[in-house]
């Protein structure tokens, strides 16, 4: 009895061997296969180069770091820009809340600008300087220097 249940197990799964083995040729021979193999790949690469495009897409061209300190005391808030790019920034400009502003020649790579808000002053044309007052609440910063410019929101 199972000698016969043997063979008929054989020549069933042998059957199926073989008709699956040929319809997997015939399919490989068919010239939709490789558009399909063509289709999977494109879309691999695609979702590849998107991924990389995202990983290394960055808003802030400058690298910089800028950080609100609040000092209790005395009561006053500090800016704090940081340069973490790779490269100097040379006539950097601040400019706190599109008003008040503050320059420096360079800022090399790492190198850091802690300044209290009442540093950021309004440069007038005939020749008056006014500070800004040191309760003046942080909103914006815009840094702009020979690699580019980029806006910080300070409110966050």
């Amino acid at each position: 009895m199972s000698e016969a249940l043997v063979s008929v197990t054989a020549r069933v799964f042998g059957e199926l061997h073989s008709r699956s083995s040929t319809a997997f040729g015939d399919f490989r021979a068919r010239p939709e296969h490789a558009r399909y193999r063509a289709y999977a790949f494109g879309s691999y690469g695609l979702v590849l180069v998107a991924t990389l495009i995202s990983q290394l897409y960055t808003a802030d061209p400058l690298h910089a770091y800028v950080r609100v300190q609040a000092v209790a005391l005395p009561a006053l808030t500090q800016i704090f820009v940081r340069n973490d790019s790779l490269h100097e920034w040379k006539r950097v400009k601040l400019t706190l809340n599109g008003i008040y502003g503050f320059e420096k020649n360079s800022l090399k790579p790492g190198e850091h600008v802690l300044l209290p808000i009442n540093r950021f002053a309004l440069f007038e044309a005939s020749g008056k300087v006014t500070f800004a007052p040191k309760t003046a609440p942080p909103q914006q910063l815009h840094i702009e220097c020979d690699r580019g410019q980029v806006d910080e929101d300070l409110t966050k």
